[in-house]
């Protein structure tokens, strides 16, 4: 559980709400300045970009921007903008638009502090119109507005918005991202699937590795900060923010500094998003999407690795387990580590029926001369075959010298 003091979010752990894409080139992601030079495009152009940092981006409720060189300084709007503390998803929708135009209502609270809405599209031409609860469209000179005009999009941040149900309206050609993020005392602290681990009489719920499993029940936990709220209704939301179902959530800490609550889930057979949506305090509406996208899989990794510490000099092995809960097929298997300690590992496919399961075993030497550290070993499996299908699991594993008695022993 986190500890309740500890409710300040630095842009939610993704560091930044935005991955950017520059037409000539640079990529903007996780706030450092990279360079990608597999793509370029004309200043009439908006992409194409890379599929990666496309995947990216909607998979971490980020928003994809197509800048030309000329506009990486107005790009920071958007760093800074995401990197305030509290920084709370209003909305998150992505969608191909098919000649009609697409509408989108966003609540503001009575508590928000300032918003930004980002808009970003694939196609020239594509717009967004944006009005206040009030109905005077956002523009350029607007009071308390900074609009920054992008080849490619919008970026439109209102300092002290109006509370109320503002409009958002994309018309156009192509393929379109538009996110709202708020400052406010209402967010998410987190939202993931658990399981009961833990010894007998000690058990506990703690986070699963990688994606819930189709199919298969799934457990979800919420917490959020909730001093300004009223009422809370948890719902699944889809990529083109949406929602797919209602959620059922049992309050298991009414503290409402870090208001906790859980419940099964019934997965939904498309990506999903959790939302929350409710009265603040004085009775406005507002809406949180949580940032990460979940997505029910068909093949799992359990990691069955029977230690945590490992000693400068020491060579030991890791087990996982690979589940497979769909037809059978061949997995590919990717083992990495940030500090290089994996020496190999086998198999590096895996041929799996239906329900069956197989082991990998990844084998770690660690260098003699080794100060501490911690490293974190990430295990992928994804189909090759049939219906993609991909999971993962991470373990952490500390270097640590061994105390001098316990060596003489």
């Amino acid at each position: 559980m986190i500890p309740k003091p500890v409710q300040i979010r630095a842009a939610r752990g993704r560091a930044l709400a935005a991955l950017i894409c520059l037409g000539s080139a640079a990529a903007l992601a996780q706030q450092i300045p990279q360079i990608n030079r597999s793509h370029s495009f004309g200043p009439d152009q908006c992409g194409p970009a890379d599929p990666a940092y496309i995947k990216t981006a909607n998979e971490t409720g980020g928003v994809p921007l197509f800048l030309q060189r000329s506009e990486v300084a107005k790009s920071f709007h958007v760093v800074r903008e995401s990197t305030r503390e509290n920084v709370a998803t209003v909305l998150w929708a992505s969608a191909k638009l098919a000649g009609a135009g697409q509408s989108f209502e966003v609540p503001v609270d009575s508590v928000t502090e300032r918003i930004t809405f980002t808009f970003s599209v694939d196609t020239k031409g594509t717009k967004l119109v944006l009005r206040q609860p009030s109905g005077q469209e956002v523009v350029a000179g607007s009071p308390g507005t900074e609009d920054t005009e992008l080849n490619c999009g919008r970026v439109i941040t209102v300092v002290k918005p109006q509370a109320g149900m503002w409009h958002a309206e994309v018309t156009g050609t192509g393929t379109f991202w538009i996110e709202a993020q708020a400052q406010s005392e209402i967010y998410f602290i987190k939202a993931e699937f658990v399981e009961l681990r833990g010894r007998p009489g000690h058990e506990g719920f703690f986070k699963i590795n990688g994606q819930p499993i189709a199919g298969q029940p799934a457990t979800l936990q919420v917490s959020m900060s909730a001093t300004q709220v009223e009422t809370t209704e948890f719902e699944l939301v889809n990529t083109k923010g949406e929602a797919l179902e209602k959620l059922h959530l049992k309050t298991i800490d009414h503290d409402r500094e870090f208001l906790e609550l859980t419940g099964e889930v019934k997965l939904p057979d498309q990506p999903f998003r959790i939302a929350v949506t409710g009265r603040d305090a004085k009775g406005m509406p507002y809406q949180r999407f949580d940032s990460p996208l979940f997505h029910g899989e068909s093949v799992q990794v359990v990691p069955k690795v029977s230690f945590d510490e490992i000693a400068p000099g020491e060579k030991r092995t890791g087990e996982f387990e690979v589940r497979n809960f769909g037809p059978a097929r061949t997995f590919k298997v990717t083992v990495t580590d940030a500090r290089k300690l994996v020496s190999s590992f086998e198999p590096k496919e895996l041929t799996l029926p239906t329900h069956g399961s197989g082991t990998l075993k990844v084998q770690l030497a660690v260098p003699a001369r080794t100060t501490n550290f911690g490293d974190d070993l990430v295990v992928v499996v994804a189909s090759t075959s049939g219906a993609p299908t991909t999971n993962s699991a991470i373990v952490h594993l500390l270097v640590a010298s061994k105390p001098e008695a316990e060596g003489q022993r």
